[in-house]
């Protein structure tokens, strides 16, 4: 009779037991749904929460979303006041979807790099193309969040001094290069527009590549179309300086130097396919001249944003046609000439270009 007794005390104490911890597993349940329900708001609402790999960041950042820089003109000169009512856009022979954005450049932190050829061709006036990168880099970097680097190139590549807002600091860095070897320039493009795009950059800021040299590459692994392809896919603007002076080499025939018209055409084609413009001074005095007057583009550009119509990750180029008028005139408008649709930036996987 004790036993019966004793089990059935026992028997009870394990069910007031399990009761216990039942009511305390159901109190601690409860007290985690709020806080479960705080940090997931959006599940509540049934809408799913993707990982964003880093291609489909791309995609969105450089592919859905185009963005164009150009500068109008009338007669070579800048013009100033555009309203986006001003321009018309098409891309792929197409209306975009819609325009996200219109300003002038002015208002864009500058992003640039001066690329310097340092083959042993211009060793007798490259103390002159010295002396107007360096008035260059404090004419251009005038403003708050503005930064640039200095790349030199001959057979390989130097990055003498990499992106930084400071103007000596890059004065430093162009008095560095050193001059020797032969002419791989459109790998320096390449590099470059790598650089460029291997930056994060949290908002909008406009990419400019000023390209001193005589446009002859004679080595290296990257074909004109190949750096051609590096700034636009970049969003780099490359404004090309001609150190073809206009002296008569032993190669002229009737007056002409035919290896210098090759280099000025590529030069020509490197600028205008990505929105920008090469200038030919008559003899190095005048370099300085040409970099000042890109400096002073730089700040009468706009800048328009859209969505393309149609749009498919394809690989695909797509042709960019800007067209502008003001007060009734045509203007002349010069922009990069297209993209690849790609869905992600090919130039951010690539190695790292060469210091």
């Amino acid at each position: 009779m004790n036993r019966g007794i004793c089990a059935s005390r026992e028997l009870f104490s394990l069910r007031e037991c399990l009761a216990v911890l039942i009511a305390l597993s159901a109190l601690l349940i409860l007290g985690r749904q709020p806080a479960a329900a705080q940090e997931c708001a959006r599940c509540a609402t049934g809408e799913a929460v993707p990982e964003i790999s880093t291609s489909e960041w791309l995609l969105t950042k450089q592919v859905n979303e185009v963005n164009v820089l150009f500068i109008a003109a009338r007669k070579g000169s800048p013009v100033d006041g555009l309203g986006q009512s001003d321009i018309s856009v098409r891309d792929d022979d197409k209306v975009p979807a819609a325009i996200s954005g219109f300003r002038t450049e002015r208002e864009l932190p500058l992003r640039v790099g001066v690329a310097i050829d340092t083959s042993s061709s211009v060793r007798s006036r490259f103390r002159f193309e010295q002396a107007a990168a360096s008035a260059f880099f404090r004419q251009a970097l005038n403003r708050q969040g503005d930064m640039g680097f200095v790349l030199g190139f001959g057979n390989r590549i130097t990055v003498t001094q990499d992106f930084v807002g400071d103007p000596e600091l890059l004065s430093r860095g162009v008095e560095k290069l050193s001059v020797g070897g032969g002419t791989a320039i459109y790998d320096a493009i390449r590099a470059a527009c790598q650089r460029m795009v291997q930056r994060r950059e949290d908002n909008l800021v406009a990419r400019v590549l000023v390209v001193l040299s005589d446009g002859q590459n004679n080595t290296g692994e990257v074909s004109l179309q190949g750096a051609i392809d590096a700034a636009q896919q970049a969003e780099v603007t490359i404004y090309a300086i001609s150190t073809n002076y206009a002296s008569i080499s032993r190669s002229a025939i009737w007056g002409r130097d035919l290896a210098a018209d090759e280099g000025n055409s590529n030069l020509r084609k490197l600028a205008e396919q990505s929105g920008g413009h090469v200038l030919l001074p008559a003899e190095p005095n005048d370099v300085a001249k040409a970099f000042a007057k890109i400096g002073t583009e730089l700040r009468s550009r706009y800048a328009v944003s859209y969505k393309p119509a149609d749009f498919t990750p394809d690989g695909r180029y797509r042709k960019i046609k800007i067209e502008g008028r003001k007060s009734g005139e045509k203007l002349e408008i010069r922009a990069r000439k297209g993209y690849y649709a790609r869905a992600a930036s090919w130039l951010s996987f690539d190695s790292t270009p060469a210091d």
